[in-house]
């Protein structure tokens, strides 16, 4: 029972990592664009007025992925505690660098 559990939460750990690398990507990306379209007004000698609702709504979508990946991380606290309440021990599943749980801010979980 022990083993199928450790498959399981190996599993569901490479699923949250993958969640978690797609909304890093879609953070960076977006960002890239929100820079990207100032400069170009710029570049293209554009009035200010022009444009201003499309970066408006790249900002808004910015922090809308923000705001997604912060539960996504709450998420992960969540998975960690529900882990220890089933006895299943601390495994790492990949070369990330943990903080010590002493030095993590206090997250929103929800």
């Amino acid at each position: 029972m022990r083993a199928q559990r450790q498959a399981i939460a190996r599993t569901v750990a490479e699923r949250l990592f993958a969640a978690e690398d797609a909304l890093d990507l879609a953070v960076a990306r977006i960002a890239e664009l929100n820079a990207a379209l100032p400069l170009a007004r710029l570049d293209g000698r554009i009035s200010a007025i022009v444009g201003q609702d499309a970066i408006l709504s790249s900002a808004s979508a910015l922090m809308l992925v923000v705001e997604t990946r912060s539960k996504i991380v709450a998420a992960h606290a969540n998975l960690k505690y529900a882990s220890d309440e089933i006895g299943l021990p601390p495994t790492s599943y990949g070369d990330l660098i943990k903080p010590n749980s002493a030095e993590l801010p206090q997250l929103h979980v929800v």
